[in-house]
């Protein structure tokens, strides 16, 4: 919502982002996985309750200060809807009967699939393929932690899922604090051509007096030309 109002967009307008972040990483998992209904229309009090959200949040500039102040220092928020949402949606692949990198796949789907379709609905390059979010190698990272757990007899599944939830915010809130990167720096600097081009050698001065030479004979054989007069023509016979 924070990002429509950025955008200056109107309450439907706002919604419409807010529905799209919430439920689009859920719904390209339950078209993958062929799942009927989808999550958001078996619960659909969701829909109403983020157009309760949304209608305060248009209209009441206090409520959007306090909401903007909320996100700016809610990483905790952050990790723990990270790590909720890819254990969810790799649990709903298990069921399904689904591989196991497929299982991880859509976990890491169910978990960053809205915030890419928001992204590319506002014109912007999704945050998930920016350096330093670690948002998605997270997700597969905690993913493939349940996975794993779940083939451990004495494990139940309750505790497999919290163990990958708290691995997951622990390594999104590393990302967050620290600002680790997937790559320590991009291959390509942006304002490397720039620099480069501010940073040339300037020109030395030891061509000067080559090309001041070359001038001052071009000039005095102009000079000599002119200074002749026209050429003698030969008397006629």
């Amino acid at each position: 919502m924070i990002t429509a109002a950025k955008k200056e967009m109107d309450l439907v307008g706002v919604y419409s982002l807010a529905l799209v972040t919430s439920f689009g990483g859920g719904a390209i998992r339950d078209l993958i996985l062929d799942r009927r209904p989808f999550f958001f229309v078996e619960r659909w009090e969701y829909v109403l309750l983020i157009m309760g959200l949304c209608i305060p949040f248009v209209y009441s500039r206090q409520l959007y200060r306090w909401s903007r102040t909320l996100v700016a220092r809610a990483d905790l928020i952050d990790a723990l809807g990270l790590g909720f949402f890819t254990v969810s949606g790799t649990a709903l692949a298990v069921r399904a009967g689904m591989p196991a990198v497929i299982c991880a796949l859509l976990g890491v789907i169910t978990s960053n699939g809205g915030g890419v379709i928001r992204d590319l609905v506002i014109n912007e390059i999704p945050q998930l393929f920016k350096h330093g979010r670690l948002q998605s190698v997270a997700a597969l990272f905690g993913a493939s932690i349940y996975l794993g757990l779940l083939h451990i007899e004495s494990i139940s599944d309750s505790r497999a899922a919290v163990i990958a939830v708290t691995i997951t915010v622990l390594l999104r809130l590393s990302a967050l604090w620290r600002s680790i990167s997937r790559t320590s720096q991009p291959r390509v600097s942006p304002g490397a051509d720039k620099r480069r081009a501010t940073c040339a050698p300037p020109v030395t001065s030891s061509t000067t007096p080559v090309v001041q030479s070359e001038r001052s004979d071009a000039r005095n054989a102009t000079a000599s030309a002119t200074s002749s007069g026209p050429p003698v023509r030969p008397s006629g016979v």
